[in-house]
């Protein structure tokens, strides 16, 4: 789809109802990773492993994994369009339904107080009012620039969050392959490899001993704790990344900006040089 300065603008229009149960799907998922990210800190800081690989993975898939899927089926339900017209906005559901708000029966817009599902704008209406469908926007500079000078809402801190968040945290494909696929292997296989020589004497004495469905069974009981903890290890430094990220919004756009570069650079090199630095001089050591 190809945006100009009118649009049309991709969005997902949420009813009340809708952003509520989007809202709860979200915080159940931001609760369950920060409740095993502190159990895992709390076995790290104290040299114990009372969290378990078997019933970690488990609460992540009932509390993690579960609610991503049914907020993504939610999303894209909810999925619109809003252009820009002289006259107004025009709202353009999945289905095919139109919405038309005249400038005239605008009185303002706002941002959504708790960026839940995710970012969004409401629009209110001069009856007093607010219109049926919230906007939630992932970049929502653009839209409001359009509106000229009823976009006043662009200079609001949580806007400038928001739209810093979107040009400097975009998910690509090898990006998620690199994190979550190339990394905990690497790392799972330098362990795997290590119990291979101390257990076995060599890389493949398992495997000529008990055969394929051990040697990969072993392998697996070694990849799955080393990729959940590097899963709840990035979640930590993303939750301090975008505290900090919020809070500098709050002092201009530049600092959004700047700020956002800076935590970005500095998450990939917790998680790509400072972790396995760490991690190898605690086995070599």
């Amino acid at each position: 789809m190809t945006v100009d300065a009118s649009g049309p603008f991709p969005v997902h229009a949420f009813t009340p109802r809708l952003r509520a149960v989007g809202a709860l799907l979200h915080a159940v998922m931001l609760g369950t990773l920060c409740f095993f990210t502190a159990l895992l800190f709390k076995d790290v800081l104290a040299g114990t492993q009372t969290l378990l690989p078997e019933p970690l993975a488990t609460g992540l898939a009932v509390g993690g994994v579960l609610p991503f899927i049914a907020l993504h089926l939610l999303r894209l339900g909810t999925r619109a369009t809003v252009t820009v017209r002289p006259e107004g906005l025009v709202l353009t559901q999945r289905g095919g339904a139109h919405f038309e708000i005249p400038f005239e029966a605008l009185e303002s817009i706002h941002p959504w107080r708790l960026p839940v599902p995710g970012p969004g704008l409401t629009l209110r209406l001069r009856t007093g009012r607010t219109f049926d469908h919230g906007l939630e926007i992932q970049a929502p500079m653009p839209l409001l620039a359009a509106m000229g000078s009823r976009g006043e809402a662009r200079n609001d801190p949580r806007v400038r969050y928001a739209q810093a968040r979107s040009e400097k945290w975009r998910r690509r494909w090898y990006d998620q392959a690199l994190k979550y696929g190339l990394v905990p292997g690497v790392l799972a296989g330098i362990f795997f490899r290590a119990h291979q020589y101390i257990s076995f004497g060599g890389p493949f004495g398992e495997l000529q001993m008990y055969g394929w469905t051990a040697y990969l069974t072993s392998f697996m009981r070694t990849w799955l704790p080393v990729f959940l903890a590097l899963l709840l290890f990035g979640c930590f430094w993303r939750a301090l990344a975008e505290a900090v990220c919020f809070s500098a919004a709050w002092l201009g756009p530049r600092w959004a900006r700047n700020v956002r570069i800076g935590a970005e650079w500095s998450c990939r090199a917790l998680y790509y040089v400072a972790l396995p630095v760490f991690l190898a001089v605690r086995l070599l050591g």
